[in-house]
């Protein structure tokens, strides 16, 4: 029987203090008082007239600001690319290399061509030795001819062979002119101040006509490029001024280009703007393009009635009697006044000076 007892208060207390625990823990929770509706802290000092300068939650019209994704690049790429088919000899440049105009950034086999200028040279001093000949032989005939010493028919032939002559020069010294300018061919320069994009091809390949060797960008002019949905390209004009930003430099860049046609898989327009290089901006790097796409109304507030601790952001929300703190979401500044994503209503009065 006493044993029976002790079991029996034991369990009584095992009880007890399973029940105390969880009236601790429902104390801890706050579940013996009042709670204050999400969003609304009751201030301090209620039943206190708020004093100080109030604002007005009010609705206004703003500007859509859109940030698209755009990339940076070169407005003027030239590829280098020989007139002559020719093996690559030597390339004096490598990918990045800032090179300077009519820089040599390439080499090619001129063995051949050179033969060819050599033969050319050897023709001309040929030719100049055949029409030295047939001048001197237009001379003595011309002089036998006022003479009465030789017929019109030989002076007539001296003069043929003279003028035959000299058109074998003329066609020698042409022939020099082209093989020469072929020959400079082998010699690739760059047209502009730029940067080298890629060698395309590596010494010991065969280079041939219209295919590059090295691509170059200039880093004067530069271009950014971004896909904008289609519903917001309709708002952008050739020769337009939009704001570009790369980090924190922000700079103006004009509208060049349209594409006419919208992607359709994605639904969006290339757009090409201008710029000259403020020397930040390098190709291929990314750059947020920033443009105006319709308006809509929002709810603002003066930015100097939210007061932020840490992340979270309120006012104080005037009310008969006294003011209460109210936690809210905001958006973008403009012009001194904060857009309100959540928190307040239109015709809400805060005290203006709540985020000094």
């Amino acid at each position: 029987m006493s044993t029976e007892h002790n079991s029996y208060s034991k369990l009584i207390q095992a009880l007890a203090s399973i029940l105390g625990l969880i009236l601790l823990l429902v104390w801890m929770q706050g579940g013996f008082t009042t709670k204050t509706p999400p969003g609304t802290a009751q201030a301090a000092d209620k039943g206190e007239p708020v004093r100080g300068p109030t604002a007005k939650v009010i609705s206004k019209a703003i500007d859509d600001i859109m940030l698209w994704p755009g990339t940076v690049t070169a407005r003027t790429v030239a590829q280098i690319a020989p007139k002559v088919p020719a093996r690559i000899l030597a390339i004096n440049v490598n990918t990045g290399d800032a090179v300077k105009s009519d820089q040599i950034v390439a080499r090619l086999d001129s063995a051949e061509l050179q033969s060819r200028v050599n033969q050319t040279r050897s023709a001309l001093a040929a030719a100049e030795a055949q029409a030295a000949k047939t001048g001197a032989d237009l001379r003595r005939a011309q002089s036998l001819f006022d003479q009465e010493a030789a017929t019109r028919q030989t002076l007539e032939a001296a003069q043929a062979a003279a003028q035959t002559s000299m058109a074998q020069v003329a066609e020698a010294r042409a022939a020099i002119a082209t093989a020469e300018s072929t020959l400079s061919e082998t010699v690739l320069r760059v047209p502009f101040d730029g940067t080298v994009l890629k060698r395309n091809q590596e010494p010991g390949d065969m280079a041939m006509p219209g295919i590059p060797v090295i691509t170059v960008q200039s880093g004067q002019r530069m271009r950014v490029e971004a896909a904008i949905p289609e519903s917001c390209a309709r708002d952008i004009q050739l020769g337009e001024w939009l704001k570009a930003r790369i980090a924190e430099n922000e700079f103006s860049v004009k509208v060049e280009e349209i594409t006419p046609a919208a992607d359709p898989k994605t639904r969006t327009v290339l757009v090409k703007a201008g710029f000259d290089n403020p020397g930040a901006a390098k190709p291929g790097v990314f750059v947020w393009l920033e443009q105006n796409c319709g308006s809509r109304k929002v709810l603002s507030v003066p930015s100097s009635a939210v007061s932020r601790s840490g992340q979270l952001e309120s006012v104080q929300l005037v009310l008969e009697g006294g003011g209460r703190l109210r936690h809210i979401r905001t958006g973008k500044i403009r012009d001194g006044w904060v857009e309100v994503l959540s928190g307040l209503k239109e015709g809400d009065v805060v005290l203006a000076g709540g985020g000094k």
